[in-house]
């Protein structure tokens, strides 16, 4: 009898174990099936998956894997299907979504979809052009890029038309293309006329306002100079104007204004002077100062590093041929003067004259003054020219002459 109890409970054990691995295989053995069909979806339209199972379970999750993000989904449960809506964040931007059914922490199922852009909206154009300043010629271009995009701001679907506008004086050019990579891009080259450049695209029906590209002349050419001045005299108070012809660019367009021109102006004595001027309607005008003495002034112009002009000589004359030098309160006072020049009108107020003082044939002191009303006056004082006998140079406006030795008597 107590065998039979044993054997029994022995029994009873072995079926407990039996079923508890009939109930666990059942478990482990649930099935998933996808019951969604669609592999691709318009961007901002409603998106789901639907799975079926062998039964209702509770422990379910969907991971998906989306360019723009990553995130987790739970079920709704519909006549025992498992529903997952795509949230609006992921719906409204294109591009493949994976995704993977997890139950109990183990993926089930698995697979992927497309969201493609949304066609049915309107459209938006996104322009970029540049460079917005370029110069005349083929070698110069400005490239207009085109990005078409859904409501949602996602690039138009490949190939894709754009209808590319450019406008250039009395030319109007309209042109075609296909999106690639989502964009359409060309390079739209400088003609040889300078002004201004519109371009503008459109796709469906949405068009771009226009934008513009300025087109400069291009590099100046070698150009021809001239002058004018009131009198040829040397005064060292007229002004000579230097001027340009008119500086075109090789295609003959005028050069932008503010151009920058300089007059290199050698002298006799090879020293180097420059005057500057910037070209309004293609013209710059520099100015120089008459020299205060006979010289000959040999200009050449120059727009740095593109052009340069041709040379000219100026020569200028002298305005005297001779001046008066007196000596006044025993000989230590020098009157140069009244200067005249050549309308024997007296020059003008600040002319410059120089004194060179010699002892013996040895420069002493060099003293400057300038004229006012046509007189420049000179003291040789005694207290600091003590010896008895100077001879006096007397440079002014070119002209040099030199008195006789003068004698002085010395204080006792």
């Amino acid at each position: 009898m107590k065998k039979r109890i044993i054997l029994l409970c022995f029994c009873f054990f072995f079926v407990l174990i039996a079923f508890k691995q009939v109930v666990i295989s059942e478990e482990k053995t649930v099935e998933f099936y996808l019951v969604t069909k669609d592999s691709s979806y318009v961007a901002g339209e409603p998106m789901e998956l639907r799975f079926d199972m062998d039964k209702k379970v509770e422990d379910l999750e969907l991971f998906l894997i989306h360019s723009y993000s990553k995130t987790v989904l739970h079920p709704e449960f519909e006549n025992d299907k498992a529903v997952f809506k795509i949230p609006e964040l992921f719906s409204k931007k294109t591009g493949i979504v994976s995704w993977y059914l997890i139950y109990e922490s183990t993926q089930k199922l698995k697979g992927e979809f497309r969201i493609l852009p949304n066609d049915r909206t309107p459209t938006r154009i996104e322009n970029y052009l540049g460079p917005r300043t370029i110069l005349t010629g083929n070698d110069h271009f400005t490239m207009l890029v085109v990005v078409p995009t859904d409501n949602y701001d996602n690039p138009k679907s490949e190939n894709s038309k754009v209808e590319i506008k450019y406008q250039f004086l009395n030319s109007i050019t309209t042109i075609t293309k296909q999106t690639k990579d989502f964009i359409v891009w060309k390079n739209i080259y400088a003609p040889t006329k300078s002004g201004k450049l519109l371009v503008s695209s459109r796709c469906d029906s949405t068009t771009t306002k226009e934008i513009e590209t300025e087109i400069y002349p291009s590099i100046a050419t070698d150009f021809k100079i001239d002058y004018s001045r009131n009198h040829e005299f040397a005064d060292g108070n007229q002004i000579t104007t230097l001027f340009t012809s008119v500086i075109t660019d090789k295609y003959n367009n005028i050069v932008s204004d503010g151009t920058f021109v300089s007059f290199h102006i050698t002298t006799s004595e090879d020293m180097v002077l420059k005057s500057y001027g910037t070209t309004i309607n293609g013209i710059a005008k520099g100015q120089i100062l008459h020299p205060d003495h006979v010289e000959t002034y040999k200009i050449k112009g120059y727009v740095t590093g593109m052009a340069e002009s041709n040379s000219i000589l100026i020569d200028y004359k002298p305005i005297i041929k001779s001046f008066d030098i007196k000596l006044i309160n025993d000989n230590r006072t020098i009157v140069v003067g009244p200067i005249k020049s050549f309308m024997q009108q007296l020059v003008s107020d600040g002319i410059k004259v120089v004194v060179n003082i010699y002892h013996k044939d040895k420069l002493i002191k060099t003293l400057q003054e300038d004229t006012s009303k046509g007189i420049a006056t000179f003291t040789i004082s005694s207290e600091f020219y003590k010896e008895n006998s100077y001879q006096f140079e007397i440079t002014t406006l070119g002209i040099t002459q030199k008195t006789e030795i003068i004698k002085y008597e010395l204080n006792k």
